[in-house]
């Protein structure tokens, strides 16, 4: 059983931020697993704090993103906030018609927080190309596979 955090519906309504900020712009699954981790962990970026607290495991989310991602993506297609285009060049996913309206009837301070994070996302890395994305997020999981490195190993219990 999965638990409340980075489940289909969390993961899926952080989707639907993000799409509604880069609209009209659409968007393949690696795209968006890249864009997704971009607004929780911004902080590592350059940008706003993060959303989520800093782990020393989080680039092994990435990893682990993409099918919890997907399920999220079916999920918002159903509630019809998230459209699918399929062409030659791949399967991508839009903001749909109802989205924005939605986005902007939420009012927590976690869902704030999230827009305002995704429009700073949607600035930095949709004008770009997936490639420029990619290399900026490698640098940064570089170093978070450094810091493990450097980590000392757990001690031992004396008994």
């Amino acid at each position: 059983m999965r638990g409340p955090l980075n489940s289909p519906v969390e993961v899926g309504l952080r989707a639907v931020i993000l799409l509604t900020a880069a609209y009209p712009r659409s968007f393949d699954i690696d795209t968006l697993v890249l864009l997704d981790h971009s607004l929780i962990h911004s902080g590592d970026l350059g940008g706003p704090p993060s959303v989520h607290p800093d782990v020393p495991i989080r680039a092994g989310e990435i990893g682990l993103k993409k099918a919890v991602l997907e399920d999220a993506l079916r999920l918002m297609m159903r509630a019809n906030m998230v459209d699918l285009s399929i062409s030659a060049s791949g399967m991508r996913y839009v903001a749909a018609d109802n989205a924005e309206a939605f986005v902007s009837a939420l009012e927590s301070s976690y869902v704030l927080r999230l827009i305002d994070t995704a429009q700073w996302v949607a600035q930095e890395f949709t004008e770009g190309t997936h490639e420029e994305t990619r290399r900026r997020l490698r640098r940064i999981l570089g170093r978070w596979t450094e810091e493990l490195d450097e980590r000392p190993p757990p001690s031992e219990e004396v008994q």
